[in-house]
């Protein structure tokens, strides 16, 4: 039986240093299980780093290398893992004719190779003893995202995928696209820093979640009524609210929040409005809307109503106020004429299509990227979907880390050295992450910046708010509406006027919500210059409210390939505070 010593001698000898006391024992303790020497060990190792593009041993590769030993052990069903499953040693040739080779290639033969020829044991020179190995070729971007490491059920690329038309397709502009550089000066790097949203710093780490009192929740929710209410006060030009159990004949103004009277979806004839504790001691009255030209009302929206509170316990409205939107940033915009504007490109996921993990759309994009890099790349989660075929049936060849680390390691590595900076937001979707809105960032290291969800960036003094959730999607679901034909721009107003990227409540039972972070971290604090809402609804970019709004849509969706957008702010005059018309924008097809 061999030693921890003749383990780190054994592998020493194919160039593979054992410093790591842990990758020690994990290795003694493979000798053991499987009654083979180092040698054995380290010549599987070598055949299977070569086929993964592996340059180097660590825990979590070994784990993998033992999960691929395994499967195919289970698939075969054999009684002894030294049957029929690995002979990759022609490569290496480390055995000899004598009796006991076959057992050894018998259990090489279990990591996953071919039959080899006869061979004499390899010997062991003073030029070839310390030579350190470099296991595997560099191998191209797709080439990491393999079949073998990352999806076993599924083989080979998706047609339906690479058959694709129109790529690199320009579906949507705003401003003057046509004429944008759409290139980035590489002697300017833009400065971004991560702003506070609604309380004073902004979320950095994991919270504990899931011990939500329903009173900090009921207070968080009422805290946003009395907040926004007082702003309503002087769009509508009174000094204090009506109360809602006092009857009246005369209009009076009321203030409250939009629920719905029943479990069921919101309805004209189910509609309550819900007071504060503080003005109504959290009363409810019926809303009649047949008064109204024109409403769009979902539940938790924060409302101002005229209307007369009938002896029959019902508020007939008259008029409506749908909230009030923010003043924009009073920070100066520092973007500098001469270094040239700022080249942003945004990207949402899914990253890969639901017929396999080889993340094909994110291949294509960082190839684009990699030709013609921009100054920030801001990729919005989810990188590894819960609801991913293979990831809900338990079909993954390896862990969910090791499949995120490998796609955060492509994407590194391939714009290494290019200046652009990459900004990381993840979503409640994403299986590496707490599933929980506000979602608190990754954490990865290297030159990459990990933001949560939702989050405001200053860029050069540009307010840019963003999110992972699709919380146009989810509005549109509940929204009850007697209005105009534009949809998308409604839904998008809502988020400005409740000044909020989540103002609904409850939310849909697959997203978990916790109302004191999404009051803390979830509230705008002025009205941003750019706001990134990516959405299963249909793409689109246009300015709303004094702020251009960017749904990139998705960058996978389903079986075929989706879009992204890329954008180009450039600095306004001295006097000027609006960047509705020095943003350039364009959605293109990856």
């Amino acid at each position: 039986m061999s030693t921890l010593e003749q383990i780190v001698e054994d592998f020493d000898t194919f160039g593979i240093p054992l410093k790591d006391n842990q990758l020690q024992e994990r290795c003694l303790e493979l000798c053991s299980q499987y009654g083979v020497d180092g040698e054995g060990i380290a010549a599987c190792w070598i055949s299977f780093a070569n086929n993964n593009a592996y340059d180097s041993l660590t825990l979590e590769y070994l784990e993998h290398f033992e999960r691929d030993q395994l499967a195919k052990e289970k698939k075969l069903n054999t009684k002894s893992v030294k049957k029929d499953l690995m002979y990759e040693a022609s490569t290496v040739d480390i055995f000899d004719d004598h009796d006991d080779q076959h057992d050894d290639d018998d259990l090489l033969a279990a990591y996953g190779g071919t039959p080899t020829l006869k061979t004499n044991k390899r010997q062991l020179t003073p030029d070839n003893r310390g030579t350190k190995r470099h296991v595997g070729p560099i191998r191209s971007i797709s080439a990491q995202f393999s079949p073998a490491t990352l999806s076993p059920s599924v083989a080979t690329p998706s047609q339906k995928y690479s058959s694709r038309a129109n790529v690199g397709g320009i579906v949507a502009s705003y401003g003057d696209a046509d004429n944008a550089s759409w290139k980035a000066n590489p002697n300017f790097s833009p400065k971004v820093k991560l702003l506070a949203m609604g309380g004073e710093e902004s979320l950095n780490q994991t919270y504990k979640y899931m011990f939500e009192k329903l009173g900090d929740a009921a207070e968080a929710l009422d805290d946003a009524i009395v907040v926004l209410a007082e702003q309503m006060k002087e769009t509508l030009g009174v000094e204090e609210y009506s109360e809602f159990k006092t009857v009246s004949n005369e209009s009076e103004w009321v203030v409250g929040r939009i629920c719905c009277d029943s479990v069921g979806r919101l309805n004209a004839a189910s509609v309550l409005l819900e007071g504060s504790r503080e003005a109504s001691s959290g009363e409810t009255v019926p809303v009649d809307l047949s008064r109204l030209t024109e409403y769009s009302l979902f539940p938790g929206q924060i409302v101002s109503i005229k209307g007369v509170h009938t002896t029959s316990n019902k508020l007939i409205a008259q008029e409506l106020v749908l909230g009030k939107v923010l003043p924009p940033s009073t920070s100066p915009i520092t973007i500098n004429s001469t270094m040239g504007p700022v080249q942003i490109v945004v990207a949402c996921g899914p990253f890969t299509t639901t017929e396999n993990l080889l993340y094909e759309p994110l291949t294509d994009l960082l190839t684009v990227m990699h030709k013609n890099p921009p100054h920030l790349l801001i990729l919005l989660g989810p990188f590894l979907d819960a609801a991913h075929p293979l990831v809900a049936n338990n079909e993954l060849g390896e862990t969910h880390d090791a499949v995120f680390n490998r796609c955060i390691r492509i994407i590194t590595t391939t714009l290494e050295n290019s200046g652009t900076q990459v900004i990381l937001v993840p979503s409640c979707r994403d299986i590496c992450t707490p599933m929980v809105y506000p979602t608190p960032p990754f954490t990865v290291g290297g030159n990459i910046m990990c933001v949560s969800d939702p989050a405001l960036l200053d860029i050069e003094g540009v307010v840019v708010a963003l999110t992972a959730t699709d919380i146009l999607l989810h509005l549109g679901k509940e929204e009850v509406s007697f209005q105009g034909s534009d949809r998308l721009g409604r839904l998008t107003r809502h988020l400005l006027w409740q000044q909020s990227l989540y103002p609904l409540y409850p939310g849909p039972e697959d997203i978990c919500v916790d109302q004191e972070q999404a009051e803390t971290h979830g509230r705008l604090p002025c009205n941003p210059h750019v706001l990134i809402l990516p959405s299963d609804l249909r793409y689109f970019i246009r300015d709303l409210e004094n702020c251009v709004v960017v749904n990139p849509e998705r960058l996978a969706k389903g079986l075929v390939g989706g879009t992204y957008a890329q954008l180009e702010l450039h600095p306004p005059s001295k006097d000027e505070k609006s960047m509705i018309s020095h943003v350039n924008g364009q959605i293109v097809k990856v």
